[in-house]
């Protein structure tokens, strides 16, 4: 972090008060360059997000190293100042993983069993809320399943049932959103494909990532809260 600081054009970028991301998107291209401060401010970690390269489609591979050359072909339209951030890091800490989408889930449990996380909803990292999402399932299920004895297979099966319904919606919202264009859904069509799912309030379409619109919508949901009042509607005694 210190050399990024040292650079005059990018220390002024990354000396604001307010800790998050930083990120520039290159519409020509769809090449989302996200950076984000961590370990104590000690570490700056960049992620520059782009279609599948013709020559890169390792099938099998989740991550590999990769040569500056490569990053600085994705990342030719940038400012040069981004582009001199190339050359801070060693050549051995460069490397692509491989990030896979796939059709939204229309339930995510099965008999007694169910997914959460990365295995019920993959997503691009557009709007870092793939944990954020997660966390939200397992507050969910804690809910849920708050006092039910495991052994009442149809009272799981229940209570799974309710936990498509509330996490269906909210899931592949975020999902579909994550993974669409540039993370805007209303500009590249995917919103009919969310209302399949999802109801409630979307942002506008001129709405960016990390926007206080989709924080709003992605990051402001009480989990908890929802997953009491299901059961209150369902006439189930809530446990506290």
């Amino acid at each position: 972090m210190d050399i990024v600081m040292a650079d005059p054009e990018l220390g002024s970028v990354y000396s604001s008060e307010h800790s998050g991301f930083v990120a520039w998107l290159d519409p020509s291209t769809r090449a989302f360059w996200v950076s984000y401060v961590c370990r104590g401010g000690k570490v700056l970690n960049i992620a520059l997000v782009h279609d599948t390269q013709p020559d890169r489609d390792e099938d099998g591979v989740w991550h590999s190293q990769v040569p500056r050359e490569e990053v600085l072909s994705v990342a030719q339209n940038f400012h040069q100042s981004i582009k001199r951030m190339i050359f801070m890091p060693t050549e051995d800490g460069i490397h692509v993983h491989h990030a896979k989408t796939r059709p939204p889930l229309d339930s995510f449990a099965r008999a007694r069993t169910v997914v959460v996380g990365d295995a019920a909803h993959v997503m691009m990292p557009s709007h870092a809320a793939g944990a954020g999402i997660a966390i939200e399932s397992a507050a969910s299920l804690e809910v849920l399943f708050r006092e039910v004895d495991g052994k009442d297979g149809p009272t799981v099966r229940y209570r799974l049932r309710l936990f498509d319904k509330l996490r269906i919606p909210r899931c592949n919202l975020t999902m579909l959103v994550s993974n669409s264009p540039q993370g805007q859904p209303r500009k590249s069509g995917v919103v009919d494909e969310i209302r399949k799912f999802y109801q409630g309030p979307l942002p506008p379409s001129d709405a960016l990532p990390y926007s206080k619109a989709w924080r709003d919508v992605l990051f402001g949901h009480d989990e908890f809260r929802a997953a009491e009042k299901l059961l209150g509607d369902e006439g189930v005694e809530v446990k506290t």
